[in-house]
């Protein structure tokens, strides 16, 4: 059985349980009136109104693994992690692009850049120390982990994201014009 169906019999059990503790609610304030005793009545309330908050425990449950499944991460309050800062907002090259200036060999491909292209991408990329321009283009052209990068470069992990990192800050500064870049 899915959850959205426990979640809707779950529902259906706390709908029948309210309808019966207004009918007990509504028998209390008449024999209040009458002045009789209802001590048996108030049990009887008391007992679905704990039957009543278990049901809303186990709703509110299975609502958060529908949520947790749906998300993919807890749905509580986005924490840090989950945020992404300017920088994770910001692309700064278009990725078909940067794998097409990677790996020229995909002739007649939609993304195969012209030479005025690849000279724009040359240009940009001049700004780099050797070994930025080599992380960078590997990470955005080959798309490649840090951890391979830092494999194939026998660097540091740590080393190959400071390279990306100062590579990509290098291309956020110079002209925006640059087709190597995507406008937001």
């Amino acid at each position: 059985m899915s959850y959205r169906n426990t979640r809707k019999i779950l529902n259906q059990c706390k709908d029948s349980a309210m309808v019966i503790r207004n009918k007990l609610e509504i028998l209390i304030a008449a024999k209040r009136k009458d002045r009789k005793n209802f001590t048996e009545i108030e049990t009887e309330l008391d007992a679905i109104n704990n039957h009543i908050s278990k049901l809303n425990s186990m709703i509110s449950d299975v609502q958060l693994a529908i949520d947790w499944l749906r998300l993919g991460h807890n749905p509580g309050p986005r924490q840090g992690i989950h945020r992404k800062s300017i920088d994770q907002l910001t692309i700064p090259v278009d990725p078909l692009r940067m794998q097409s200036y990677a790996q020229p060999a995909a002739c007649g491909s939609p993304t195969t850049l012209t030479d005025s292209e690849r000279k724009q991408i040359d240009d940009a990329l001049a700004v780099l120390s050797p070994r930025e321009k080599q992380c960078f283009t590997l990470k955005h052209g080959l798309c490649l982990s840090l951890r391979q990068i830092a494999e194939e470069l026998q660097i540091s992990r740590g080393t190959a994201q400071e390279y990306i990192e100062k590579a990509e800050r290098k291309l956020k500064e110079p002209i925006q014009v640059s087709l190597f870049q995507i406008s937001s």
